[in-house]
């Protein structure tokens, strides 16, 4: 009976549409078109006029930039490897959601992990730092999935349950080692992002 059910979830799965996700992917080309339309995605003034962030931005009236800097991203390795993951797992957060709780956890994982980073580099008075890209909010998506499928390792109590849970943690892991070990990359945005989204699962899909 529950294989039934999984595969009659992975038939509407296949079926969707996900109309956000892919919302999300056509603003992120758009953007990204702008940034070499006006000086190129490496441009770091470039980046800056459309809306990077730095983080002394969020104590001006520049606080916009929490949420422009999610669009933006420094060259096509960094679009590229955000967007095959926005398609990868947003499509299954969306199916689960549906588009506009969707689109709202997206958005709000990635301008809490970008005011989250922020406020730390304050703290640690590290303000000469510039953040962009999806990846916080992302990450979040990734939260948002540990949630899910914890709860369905809760519910279900079964081997296979447990295997998806600890698959997904462990990618998780290797992904958190690479970030710590690219100083290009922030980890600190991954990792805000990840526990937001886990959070806003949390609440979702056991409360």
């Amino acid at each position: 009976m529950r294989d039934k059910k999984q595969n009659k979830d992975r038939s509407r799965l296949n079926q969707s549409k996900f109309y956000g996700t892919y919302f999300l992917l056509i603003i992120n080309l758009i953007i990204f078109g702008l940034e070499i339309k006006f000086g190129g995605s490496e441009n770091l003034d470039t980046l800056e006029y459309l809306g990077a962030l730095s983080p002394h931005d969020i104590l001006t009236d520049e606080w916009w930039r929490s949420i422009s800097a999610n669009f933006l991203h420094y060259g096509w390795l960094h679009l590229i490897s955000n967007m095959l993951g926005l398609l990868a797992i947003g499509r299954i957060i969306e199916f689960n959601l549906g588009t506009i709780p969707y689109l709202i956890v997206y958005l709000f994982s990635g301008v809490g992990a970008m005011l989250s980073f922020s406020l730390l580099a304050i703290q640690l008075n590290e303000t000469n730092q510039i953040a962009m890209g999806a990846s916080g909010s992302i990450m979040g998506l990734v939260g948002i999935l540990c949630a899910l499928l914890l709860r369905g390792w809760y519910v279900e109590k079964t081997w296979k349950s447990a295997k998806r849970f600890w698959m997904i943690v462990f990618i998780v892991t290797i992904q958190s080692v690479f970030d710590i070990l690219t100083p290009q990359v922030s980890f600190l945005i991954h990792f805000f992002g990840l526990v937001l989204g886990f959070l806003f699962g949390s609440i979702l899909f056991w409360f």
